[in-house]
């Protein structure tokens, strides 16, 4: 890659080549690259504008910058290629600094942060609504029990247990959602603060989504008992949430967190099926976990905890054995 200086009259109309350093993807279709200038790095991005909305990235972007998330700094796109330049956050995610330790204090700052991204205004988001929320559930129908698993997902089990989420989810205040808030989307940057990235499919929707993907993080699993003194704390000193009842907050929590690792379990089989991504399918058993929990939890999901034992878990590790041998995993 290379650049035209024009600004200088040193390096006048020379082309100055750049070196770039792959940082690799996400679970999306763009593609990241380091590049060394004379004074700072900067990340450039391959957003194929055949996949990416550039236009939604770059306009939150600003919006929640100037609105006091840090988001990186777009310093140049160019809408028609599918190319832009970030400010780079460096390579520390959250994930990677979370210990028994420190992971209270980490808590703290990343609700702050959320705090903060719900503040910004939903003007220009789309609304998180029950057509959504259902459409994202069909992937866990098709892709995971359908296409990885081989079951028949043709039941009326699914059916209303779908109808149940939605509803029971709706009934939550709203606001800004991240919509992918978790402990691999947070970069550790600067003096300990917190980064934001991978924003772009912010909605205006659940309260509670962010804070379910946070303390239910498909790639980190912290104990029951954490999550609900967290849980607490988050709800204690939210203007909204402190209003209702504790235990109607907890139950949207949950109904909000098997919505979202339902679709999990989906997204992550379609990236291996589909995409050829392995690197999620580890993930898998942690976030079925989440599932099975909740539905042995509560009394009215308790007959989808039943066909979940009875004819997903006796061959899930089986499956995702094989699957990984497939893909060079192990």
């Amino acid at each position: 890659m290379s650049v035209i200086c024009g600004a200088d009259p040193e390096v006048k109309d020379k082309e100055i080549p750049l070196a770039l350093q792959s940082i690799g993807g996400d679970a999306g279709f763009r593609h990241y690259y380091r590049i060394q200038l004379p004074d700072e790095t900067l990340v450039a991005v391959n957003a194929p504008v055949e996949t990416e909305d550039n236009h939604t990235f770059v306009h939150i972007a600003e919006a929640w910058r100037q609105g006091g998330v840090r988001v990186p700094e777009v310093k140049a796109v160019d809408y028609i290629n599918g190319f832009m330049l970030l400010e780079d956050f460096g390579d520390t995610q959250l994930q990677s600094v979370l210990s028994d330790q420190n992971v209270d204090l980490w808590c703290q700052k990343a609700f702050a942060t959320l705090k903060t991204i719900q503040q910004q205004s939903p003007e220009s988001l789309l609304v998180y609504d029950g057509s959504l929320l259902h459409f994202e559930l069909s992937i866990y129908s098709e892709w995971f029990l359908g296409d990885l698993l081989g079951l028949n997902t043709v039941i009326s089990d699914l059916t209303a247990l779908f109808s149940h989420l939605v509803e029971t989810i709706l009934q939550q205040p709203i606001g800004t959602v991240h919509r992918d808030f978790h402990s691999r989307n947070l970069m550790v940057v600067d003096q300990n603060e917190l980064g934001v990235i991978d924003f772009q499919g912010a909605l205006y929707g659940p309260l509670l989504y962010d804070s379910v993907s946070l303390l239910k993080d498909c790639y980190v699993r912290w104990p029951d008992e954490k999550i609900n003194t967290w849980l607490q704390s988050f709800v204690s000193s939210h203007a909204l949430l402190q209003q209702y009842d504790f235990e109607q907050v907890r139950q949207w929590f949950d109904l909000t967190g098997l919505q979202r690792h339902l679709k999990c379990l989906g997204i992550f089989s379609r990236l291996w099926l589909r995409d050829g991504k392995s690197g999620y399918l580890a993930d898998i058993p942690r976030t079925f976990d989440y599932v099975i929990e909740v539905c042995r939890h509560y009394p009215e999901l308790q007959h989808h905890a039943l066909w979940l034992e009875r004819h997903v878990q006796p061959i899930l590790q089986q499956r995702l054995n094989a699957v990984q041998v497939e893909a060079g995993v192990i």
